[in-house]
């Protein structure tokens, strides 16, 4: 990932809690940080899940604050 700023790489220093994967990075020249990113985790009983309700499938989101919610995909 490169720096809006100035462009040069991002270095990541802040990771997700639950998957360990990158969402937040700082540039490893001029410093600027960009915006935390919020990603989606699938776990196998979600996926049963969603199928089990007709579903095509649910989804856990886990939002940088630490909340995190279940939602069934139609």
């Amino acid at each position: 990932m490169l720096c809006r700023a100035c462009g040069n790489e991002m270095i990541a220093f802040e990771y997700c809690s639950q998957c360990n994967e990158s969402i937040h990075w700082k540039c490893s020249i001029c410093y600027k940080e960009n915006e935390k990113s919020v990603h989606m985790h699938y776990t196998e009983g979600e996926q049963l899940l969603g199928k089990a309700s007709g579903t095509a499938g649910a989804a856990m989101i886990t939002f940088v604050s630490g909340l995190s919610g279940l939602i069934l995909l139609a």
